[in-house]
């Protein structure tokens, strides 16, 4: 059963005024007082779709995990931050049209930010503001954004706005399941690595695959139809996804995925792995997700 006191105790006792949470407090273990260092990056700008909701899903998890962490927030586009503090940056979702601010703000430290992604750091960023990470963006009136390059990608603003549930499969089989809202055509360079394939909902080049599904529980890429099929992108522990939700509170199992992963990077041991009773809620509601999903599959079949 989904335990919340940790969570809580750490909420009420916080200093809402600050820009920064941690558990140190509340968890122990053999990686003492070293501590997971996450940057929530620019909040204020990039704040939609219910970015703070994953931030503490970040929280949350670490807690089950075990893992020491503190979460800070940088807001601030004129500002150098200091880019050897974090092991994981998290950009929440925004708006297009903050792209190229964004992106202007991280070039400035481009040195500081490869030197970041080499040495194993996690960059993950979902919805529109994956648009950073982009080759390049090409925005309504002609105007063409070149983005930071991490992910091969080329981003095309899209006309009409596509909304639905989204399921995919990453590139590790794990599920991931939300919601998206497609704002742009995403086309991949070859050889640029997805975020894995698309079960259902529309894929980065906005096309619907849900006539693949109904046939079986595991989807070929072959079956897919009426587009790519593949759906996000990542490049070693860069990655990008279309899904909302919010991702990180509806995916507890890719979320102990990723917190494992750059806590390995900053030589802490997650000896507790996530028992199922832990998330029983998360994963109950996921299945219920799923089965709506299918049954929109099935209707699109005519079964």
């Amino acid at each position: 059963m989904n335990d919340f006191s940790k969570f809580n105790r750490i909420r009420n006792n916080v200093d809402r005024r600050a820009d920064f949470v941690t558990n140190v407090s509340e968890v122990s273990g053999e990686s003492g007082f070293r501590c997971l260092h996450i940057l929530w990056l620019y909040p204020d700008v990039m704040n939609i779709h219910g970015g703070r909701g994953d931030i503490m899903g970040l929280l949350h998890i670490s807690n089950l995990l075990n893992i020491p962490v503190e979460i800070r927030r940088w807001d601030s586009l004129v500002k150098d931050l200091d880019w050897q503090w974090p092991h994981m940056v998290f950009m929440t979702a925004g708006e297009l049209k903050c792209v190229p601010d964004v992106v202007s703000a991280l070039q400035r430290q481009r040195k500081d930010l490869d030197e970041f992604v080499e040495r194993g750091g996690y960059f993950i960023a979902n919805g529109s503001s994956g648009g950073v990470l982009a080759d390049k963006v090409e925005l309504f009136g002609g105007k063409v954004v070149s983005g930071l390059g991490l992910l091969h990608m080329n981003w095309k603003e899209r006309g009409a706005v596509w909304g639905d549930d989204i399921w995919v499969k990453t590139s590790d089989g794990i599920d991931v399941i939300g919601n998206q809202i497609q704002v742009a055509d995403i086309t991949l360079a070859e050889g640029q690595e997805p975020f894995g394939k698309l079960v259902y909902g529309r894929g980065n080049d906005g096309a619907l695959s849900a006539d693949a599904i109904g046939r079986s529980d595991s989807i070929d890429i072959s079956d897919v139809t009426g587009g790519s099929g593949l759906e996000g992108a990542k490049t070693g522990n860069v990655i990008y996804t279309s899904v909302l939700g919010p991702l990180i509170t509806k995916n507890p199992e890719f979320t102990a995925s990723v917190l494992s992963g750059a806590a390995a990077t900053a030589d802490i041991e997650v000896a507790k792995p996530l028992a199922e009773e832990d998330v029983e809620m998360e994963l109950k509601s996921a299945e219920y997700i799923k089965n709506f999903m299918k049954k929109k599959m099935e209707e699109k079949m005519g079964k």
